[in-house]
């Protein structure tokens, strides 16, 4: 409910005037009109007088004249004249009054227009009604007094809660107020001041404070109880006050305590429940529960731990749940299953296998029907490495190195000379160039041990050996004449003859080991040489080359009769390949990859029916249905070949037999890389 007061203040104000005498007042002297004083008419002033409303019964004026020498008379109301001075004064009884004062001179002359004066005395105060106020007990802030009083023309004066009064008018709305006890006064006051002694008073409570609501029981967070109860109160569920209930967003009803729900579904729930007291004031901040059935179990997930082996004796799992609020239950092994939280750790496990296990129980109580499980083995025991053969630390070997070695277990990485690890197996083999070298042999087993093993040694690289069976040619240039290494074997002849020819090869000192011949296709250098060996069915041909990139195929080696060739052919400006071919009638032919021109290449070829092999700087190619018919001639040999298939570049260390060599082994032990 809305109180309006309203106040209306009238202001009370006195003017004096000066009127002209009337009947029966002071008139003026049949004689002395248009007399003068000494400043001019003769004048009358009144300078102070009482309030036009008045609650003073004394009247009490102050007057002059223009001559300092008049005498004055006075008249009050309808009385006689009487002679009077300045200050008068005269105690009268309620009611409207008249004064009126004029002057006369020493010469008998009188003001013919005395000053007068018009008043009301009113001493009796008005009273005071109320005629509309708030209820005793209320919520509004803002109340409304309506009053009036028993006299007419009145301005009203407001006091609330004891403070000074102020003026006001009837309806004025008055506020805001705070919570509490209140009190409201009203009083009157009339044109002449005078105030009601007994102001109309009114008492009144306020009460807009929000009132509270408390959930006293009930369920909270996750349970497996699908109806549920709740109890409530308030401190202000005094008389007239009620509560509304409100189930999972539902409109409000009103409710009692306890409140308990129907059978609900799983999931979350929310109740809430609001007090309105007995003045109308609603809680607005209902009390709110919410809550979860829960039904489901959780789930268990290992997010971290050791799995696989591991070369460590500890362990340390994590693990979560797809739920919230759930605790945990672990076991290690055939241990019970005691309380625990993540991470779970475990100290000083022993070799083998291992297993962890954890189950989690949700706030409900449900409990993971399938718990996470992880098994693991615990291997701090590196791998064993055994060099079984090979170079032993410190010693010196030749160009072409194999080591055998057993490894226990694990993975097995081989490194030469520092470079990365690869993947080997034992044997490994391997072509190295004249110097210091080192071999590690490193295991990595399932758990992550690692162990390792070094060799280092050396290798010395030289020519191939001269010396061998009967039947062995070797043709070199160690700065002499070119020999023959079969004893009594003729020597070989540059060019066509023993005189030096343009068609003679140079001998030059850089060769791959010592000196070598250098030949130039444009002069069809080449050898020839009365090798004078049995026609043969099997041969190992060897030698060093450094071939230019000529165009066309070039010949390297040919046979007396023509039927064993080694040749190189141009591939491009800085590449060339090489080709070793047996004739029987149809070509029989292998070739490499292609190499770089203008550098030197190790070329060895065999044949031993079926298979004729060749490998050039260590890598092997071979044809393995090659057929040789009858034997090959072996009397005679040309190197270089002659015109258009005339040599360009340099050989050296050439080395043939009348045997095969058929092994990569026996093959590469003759290969030493630059």
């Amino acid at each position: 409910m809305r109180l309006v007061i309203a106040l209306t203040l009238v202001a009370a104000c006195s003017v004096p005037a000066k009127q002209a005498p009337s009947d029966g007042g002071l008139g003026g002297d049949a004689d002395s009109g248009g007399t003068t004083g000494p400043g001019g008419p003769l004048d009358t002033t009144i300078d102070s007088e009482p309030a036009m409303f008045s609650n003073v019964a004394d009247a009490q004026f102050t007057f002059h004249s223009n001559d300092s020498s008049a005498t004055f008379e006075c008249v009050v109301d309808a009385h006689a004249a009487q002679p009077c001075s300045s200050p008068f004064s005269q105690i009268l009884a309620d009611g409207s009054h008249t004064f009126s004062v004029r002057a006369e001179d020493g010469n008998g002359n009188v003001d013919d227009t005395p000053a007068e004066y018009v008043w009301t005395i009113d001493t009796v105060a008005p009273d005071t009604m109320l005629t509309l106020a708030p209820p005793a007990a209320d919520n509004s802030v803002m109340v409304e007094f309506d009053f009036t009083s028993n006299e007419d023309n009145v301005t009203f004066e407001c006091s609330l809660d004891n403070a000074g009064f102020v003026a006001c008018t009837s309806g004025q709305l008055f506020g805001p107020v705070g919570n509490g006890a209140h009190s409201f006064a009203v009083r009157a006051r009339d044109r002449a001041g005078n105030v009601d002694a007994t102001p109309a008073t009114y008492a009144w409570t306020v009460d807009t404070s929000t009132p509270d609501t408390q959930i006293a029981s009930g369920p909270t967070g996750s349970t497996r109880a699908t109806t549920a109860s709740f109890t409530f109160t308030s401190p202000d569920a005094g008389a007239g006050a009620t509560f509304q209930c409100s189930l999972d967003g539902a409109p409000f009803a009103v409710c009692t305590s306890p409140f308990t729900t129907p059978v609900l579904a799983q999931g979350s729930h929310t109740f809430e429940v609001r007090v309105t007291d007995a003045v109308g004031n609603v809680d607005p901040t209902p009390a709110t529960r919410t809550w979860i059935i829960d039904l489901t179990p959780p789930d268990t997930t290992i997010t971290g731990g050791p799995s696989g082996t591991v070369p460590i004796a500890s362990a340390s799992f994590t693990f979560t749940s797809n739920e919230t609020g759930v605790t945990f239950a672990c076991t290690l092994d055939a241990s019970p299953a005691a309380p625990c939280t993540s991470p779970f750790a475990a100290h000083t496990l022993a070799q083998g296998a291992h297993t962890f296990t954890v189950q989690a129980t949700d706030a409900a109580g449900n409990v993971d029907p399938t718990p996470a499980s992880r098994t693991w083995t615990v291997d701090t025991v590196a791998p064993t490495i055994a060099i079984t053969s090979g170079p032993a630390n410190g010693s010196m070997s030749g160009p072409y190195v194999t080591f055998a070695f057993t490894v226990s277990d694990g993975t097995v990485t081989c490194s030469v000379d520092g470079g990365a690890f690869a993947a080997c197996a034992s044997p490994v083999a391997m072509n190295l160039p004249a110097g210091s070298h080192s071999f590690e042999i490193e295991a990595t087993d399932a758990a992550g041990n690692v162990a390792t093993a070094t060799r280092a040694w050396k290798i010395a690289c030289a020519a191939p050996d001269a010396t061998g069976a009967a039947g062995q040619l070797h043709l070199d240039d160690g700065g002499q004449t070119l020999k023959n290494a079969v004893a009594g074997g003729a020597a070989a002849t540059l060019g066509d003859t023993t005189a030096p020819e343009p068609d003679d090869p140079a001998e030059v000192k850089n060769g791959r080991f010592g000196g070598a011949l250098a030949f130039t296709a444009a002069n069809g250098d080449h050898v020839t040489w009365p090798a004078a060996l049995p026609a043969a069915s099997a041969l190992t041909l060897e030698m060093w080359v450094l071939p230019d990139a000529a165009a066309g195929t070039r010949t390297l080696f040919a046979s007396g009769d023509g039927r064993v060739a080694l040749t190189v052919t141009a591939d491009s400006p800085t590449q060339v390949h090489v080709s070793f071919g047996l004739t029987n009638g149809t070509a029989q032919t292998v070739a490499s990859a292609s190499v770089a021109a203008g550098a030197w290449h190790h070329v060895l070829v065999s044949f031993a029916e079926p298979s004729m092999r060749m490998w050039v700087d260590g890598v092997r190619t071979e044809l393995d249905t090659a057929s040789a018919g009858t034997p090959f001639a072996l009397d005679s040999i040309l190197l270089g070949g002659a015109a258009a298939a005339a040599y360009s570049g340099t050989l050296d260390e050439v080395w043939l037999a009348e045997t095969a060599i058929t092994s990569d082994a026996d093959a590469l032990a003759r290969y030493c890389p630059l």
